[in-house]
C-alpha cells in the first residue's frame, strides 16, 4: 500500500487538496484573521458613554424635565396657599404618591423603549453589531447607560423636590438631605433598574412599547399596586412602598401596608434586584439572537 504524497503548502505553485490549481507565479494571500469577540472594557465604556449622551438630548429630555418639575411646582404652591403647612404628608403625597408610582416608571419607559430603537432609526445599529463585542454585552452596556442617565436626572429633581417641601426646616441640611434624601436615591436606583430592564425587554418584542408600557403603568403599577390584595406583590411599586415605610417611617395605612404582615426589607431588595437581573438577562438573550431590520438611506 502506497502513501499519498504530502503537498508542499509553502510553495505558491502547489495546489491545496480540494481546491483548484493556483496560477503559476501567483503570490498566496494570507487568510484574514477573525477578530476575537471579547468583552473589551474600553469598547463597552464607549457604548455606555454614547447611550448616556443620546439619552440626554432631544424632545425626550424636555418631556422628562417638565414631568419631574411638576412635584417641585406643586410643593411651592402647597407651601404658598396651604394653611398650617405640614411637610410630612406633602412629602408622602408628592414623593411616594406621584414621583415613584408615576414619574419614575414613565421616565424608565421613555428611555428604555428607545434604547435599541434609536439606533435602528438613526441607522447606527450596524456599527455596533460589527464591532468585536458580544451582542449581549452591547445590550447590557446600553441598559446600564440608560439606568445611569435616568437615575442622575431623577435624583436631581427628587432632591430639589425634598428641598422645596422642607424649605425653612432646621433639619434640611441634616436629617432631610443626609438621611432621607440618600434613602430616596437608593430607592430610585432599585426602581429604575427594575423598570428599565422590564421596558427594555418589552421594546425588543413590541413595536408600540410606549403604549403597552403606559397601559402597564396605569393598570398594574397604578391600580393593582394600590389594592390590598396578593396581586400587588407582583408589582414593583409595592416593594418600593414597603421599603419607604420601613426605612423612612412613612404611614403605611395610606397604602394599606401593615408592617407585621408585609415582607421584610431584605426580601424587598432581593425581589427588586431579581426583577432587574431577570429582565436584563432576557433582554440580552433576545438582543443576541434576534435579527433586526436596519433602515438604510434608500429606505430599505
Amino acid at each position: 500500500m502506497t502513501t499519498a504524497p504530502i503537498p508542499d503548502l509553502t510553495s505558491p505553485s502547489t495546489p491545496v487538496p480540494g481546491t483548484t490549481a493556483p496560477i503559476a507565479g501567483a503570490v498566496p494571500r494570507p487568510l484574514p484573521l477573525p477578530l476575537p469577540l471579547a468583552l473589551g472594557l474600553s469598547a463597552l465604556f464607549t457604548v455606555v458613554k454614547i447611550t448616556v449622551t443620546r439619552q440626554n438630548r432631544g424632545i425626550r429630555l424636555l418631556i422628562l424635565a417638565v414631568l419631574f418639575a411638576m412635584p417641585i411646582l406643586l410643593a411651592i404652591l402647597i407651601r404658598r396657599y396651604q394653611v398650617n403647612y405640614h411637610a410630612p404628608p406633602v412629602e408622602n403625597a408628592l414623593i411616594f404618591g406621584l414621583l415613584f408610582p408615576v414619574l419614575v416608571p414613565l421616565a424608565a419607559l421613555l428611555l428604555a423603549s428607545g434604547m435599541v430603537q434609536d439606533d435602528i432609526e438613526e441607522q447606527t445599529l450596524t456599527y455596533l453589531l460589527i464591532r468585536p463585542i458580544r451582542r449581549w454585552a452591547i445590550y447590557l452596556a446600553k441598559l446600564f447607560g440608560t439606568i445611569v442617565s435616568s437615575w442622575v436626572r431623577a435624583s436631581i429633581f427628587t432632591v430639589a423636590t425634598l428641598v422645596a417641601i422642607h424649605w425653612g426646616d432646621e433639619r434640611l441640611l441634616g436629617v432631610i438631605l443626609r438621611e432621607r434624601a440618600v434613602i430616596a436615591l437608593g430607592l430610585l436606583a432599585l426602581a429604575l433598574s427594575a423598570y428599565s430592564a422590564m421596558f427594555g425587554w418589552l421594546s425588543l418584542w413590541v413595536r408600540r412599547s410606549l403604549v403597552v408600557g403606559a397601559i402597564y403603568i396605569v393598570i398594574v403599577e397604578g391600580l393593582f399596586g394600590s389594592i390590598p390584595f396578593m396581586v400587588r406583590e407582583a408589582t414593583v411599586i409595592y416593594y418600593i412602598r414597603v421599603l419607604a415605610v420601613r426605612w423612612l417611617d412613612l404611614p403605611g395605612a395610606d397604602w394599606s401596608i401593615e408592617l407585621d404582615r408585609a415582607v421584610s426589607a431584605s426580601t424587598c431588595v432581593i425581589v427588586l434586584a431579581s426583577i432587574a437581573v431577570a429582565f436584563a438577562a432576557l433582554g440580552s438573550l433576545t438582543f443576541r439572537t434576534r435579527e433586526f431590520r436596519v433602515k438604510t438611506p434608500e429606505g430599505n
